[in-house]
């Protein structure tokens, strides 16, 4: 519960970001009232397999974090406050739940009044199936449990902390994650950041709070994230991040069929797909590459059409799409989202009307030279914000709000 939140005056934040195909790092430093200052490591890719299973997931994301977190503790000798680990699909599983309490006559709220709320859900808390529980990953431990929303008496409160009301609507978002993912990132962190405090988050949460702040739409959105091994789809209306699924289809779905019509390395596809989607189509392989495309997006298209339905059955969703993510092998998948297929589900009845999430939009937030070349990464900087804005840190005892330029 982050109610009257507030983040120290200076602070710094290594940020690690860990998805289906890749894993990610960025040092944030910040101080308030000024520009954040970030440093990133590359991105260090997860090894796939034609076939996967959790220990081999694992095993290949253990190497890749492990990677990143050297690269990004070489970028700094100083300390650092605090690491924010936040998993992607198919790691962690999430609910938005709505609890309404209505008493004869107003009551005060208190802090122990939400926590109670969420002590409660917690015990009644069942995870949807993530990718990883469906082979045979049932263990999971909880992440977040955040009040995101209150109405009292009907009306949206931003603080209701010591208000007064009769009757109040708690919107609280509960998360959990894959136990041996989370031990693994453990393991591995804590070699590498020795006594440095850890924190997990959820892509889901963490895109919702930073979107929210930057997405001005009455209608509401959704926020399409294509991995490598799965699709996260969110429904952020009225300022509620009001539900959440994925599925196991990504853009690894392509590169495996690639590799099984060229009868080749899965490396080899991977590279041979790239090469085609900037428009180098004058390889022999290029029919080839063309049919495995088409085949891929139908199947992607199919999943996403099982996942939007029943997403649509509370009520129908809204037009607009926003898809995180710059890969280039994405463009294949996102195509289709503003094809009729999908008009059943929409409140118009109309096609999605999809765009990419740009990184002018979030630009405003660092200092000029930061996130400023075409390969940055999105993803990172909604993480870096999320670290500025919302992380609480205890500061040290003596600290000063200087902005220096880098």
């Amino acid at each position: 519960m982050t109610f009257f939140s507030k983040t120290p005056k200076s602070k710094v934040v290594a940020v690690i970001d860990i998805t289906s195909s890749s894993v990610g790092g960025a040092l944030v430093e910040s101080n308030e009232g000024c520009p954040v200052a970030v440093s990133a490591a590359p991105r260090s890719p997860v090894n796939f397999l034609f076939d996967v299973s959790l220990e081999a997931s694992l095993r290949c994301t253990a190497e890749s974090l492990r990677l990143t977190a050297k690269k990004l503790k070489s970028l700094r000798s100083g300390k650092i406050d605090e690491v924010l680990c936040v998993f992607s699909s198919p790691w962690f599983s999430s609910k938005t739940k709505i609890i309404t309490v209505t008493r004869e006559k107003p009551f005060e709220l208190r802090n122990d009044f939400f926590s109670e709320i969420i002590e409660e859900e917690e015990k009644n808390f069942t995870p949807l199936e993530t990718g990883m529980s469906k082979r045979g990953e049932k263990n999971s431990l909880f992440i977040e449990h955040e009040v995101i929303k209150a109405e009292l008496n009907g009306y949206y409160v931003k603080n209701p902390i010591g208000k007064n009301a009769r009757s109040v609507k708690s919107h609280i978002y509960l998360s959990v994650g894959v136990e041996k993912a989370m031990e693994m990132a453990r393991r591995e962190i804590e070699k590498v950041f020795i006594h440095t405090p850890l924190r997990f988050a959820t892509s889901s949460l963490v895109a919702f709070k930073v979107l929210s702040d930057i997405i001005k739409n009455k209608e509401g959105y959704l926020i399409i994230d294509i991995g490598g091994e799965t699709t996260e789809i969110n429904i952020i209306r009225n300022n509620v991040l009001e539900m959440s699924a994925s599925f196991s289809k990504g853009k690894n779905l392509l590169f495996r069929k690639a590799a099984t019509t060229l009868n080749t390395f899965l490396g080899e596809a991977s590279s041979i797909v790239r090469a085609y989607s900037a428009g180098h189509r004058t390889l022999e392989s290029s029919d080839k590459i063309a049919e495995a495309v088409k085949e891929s997006i139908e199947e992607w298209r199919d999943s996403l059409k099982n996942s939007l339905s029943v997403m649509a059955k509370s009520a129908l969703l809204p037009q607009n799409v926003f898809i995180i993510g710059g890969d280039p092998v994405c463009r294949f998948f996102s195509s289709c989202l503003e094809k009729s297929d999908f008009s059943e589900f929409t409140v118009l009845n109309k096609p999605f009307v999809a765009q990419k999430i740009k990184s002018e939009w979030l630009s405003r937030y660092f200092k000029t030279g930061d996130y400023q070349s075409k390969d940055m990464d999105i993803i990172l900087m909604i993480e870096a914000v999320y670290a500025d804005k919302f992380l609480e840190i205890n500061p040290p005892l003596a600290e000063t709000n200087i902005c220096q330029e880098k």
